[in-house]
């Protein structure tokens, strides 16, 4: 069984070689790694150059994390793919033993949860939580799945019917939509023991932000109307998470709007732009409940 680890990277430079050399120390037999570099400006380019035919490397103008896995996932052969950000890190024997999982397991798709201490070792042995919530998916219900892109793992024929996916600027659309839509079609496993460094710094795109507050409902939006679109199963689920996205900017709005009202002591309106934007969600999402157009 050949594995294919797909790394994603955007001006990660700093983080880039740890990255790569996380993957190639795995002890898997038969493995590549395919790095997609989506328009960086920093050394990026230079450092997968210095790694000759020891990786495969995909250069692209910027066009954010999704158009990056889908790059990745047309340069990719293998049986089960894997997804890594380049400022994380595999922990060793990662892919011999998710692998093993799959082997062990009639699983579509396996999930391992994350370490942010650098200094973690492998456990000794997996917690595996077999996990199959298609039914509560189907009802509107959307199941936990705490785990980032770094930990995310698919067979090829279950990632096909997931990519390519719609595009978008910054992580609007990225690792949720890709999580729900393949708990919803196939029959997965949750690692509970990390396999994989998750690093926290300050040029992070989302996690332990200051930004994430923000980009929380935005991300929440754009995954239920892609979703929606996309899967008829999946309506009352994107319809919720449309909803929920929705009541969070509306929050965030108001309280934006009186903290500006009390400092500068006058009656000031919501923001223009964020306001026609948010009339535009809104209709859209009166098309999905009249079982318009998205």
């Amino acid at each position: 069984m050949k594995l294919s680890v797909l790394i994603n990277n955007f001006n990660y430079g700093q983080f880039l070689r740890p990255c790569i050399d996380s993957v190639l120390s795995q002890n898997y037999p038969d493995f590549e790694v395919i790095v997609v570099d989506d328009g960086s400006t920093d050394d990026s380019r230079e450092i997968l150059a210095s790694y000759g035919a020891r990786i495969r490397s995909v250069l692209k103008e910027n066009g954010g994390q999704a158009s990056s896995f889908n790059a990745g996932f047309d340069a990719a052969s293998g049986d089960i793919l894997f997804l890594l950000d380049a400022d994380d890190a595999f922990l060793p024997g990662k892919l011999a033993r998710i692998a093993e999982t799959y082997d062990r397991n009639e699983i579509d798709w396996c999930f391992d949860r994350v370490t942010t201490k650098e200094d973690d070792q492998p456990p000794g042995e997996l917690q595996v939580t077999l996990f199959d919530k298609r039914e509560t998916l189907r009802k509107g219900g959307f199941p936990s799945l705490p785990v980032p892109t770094s930990g995310l793992s698919f067979r090829r024929a279950l990632l096909s019917q997931i990519l390519p996916m719609s595009v978008a600027t910054d992580v609007v659309l990225s690792d949720n939509y890709i999580k729900f839509a393949a708990a919803y079609l196939g029959r997965g496993a949750i690692v509970e023991t990390p396999l994989t460094f998750q690093r926290i710094h300050a040029s992070n795109r989302y996690t332990g932000t200051s930004r994430a507050k923000t980009l929380r409902p935005r991300i929440m939006i754009a995954t239920g109307l892609e979703l929606a679109r996309r899967y008829d199963g999946l309506q009352a689920l994107g319809k919720s998470l449309v909803a929920g996205g929705i009541a969070q900017t509306t929050s965030l709005l108001k309280l934006h709007s009186e903290a500006r009202n009390t400092v500068a002591g006058g009656p000031f309106g919501q923001d223009a732009a964020t306001e026609v934007a948010l009339m535009a969600v809104r209709k859209r999402l009166g098309n999905m409940l009249r079982g318009g157009q998205s």
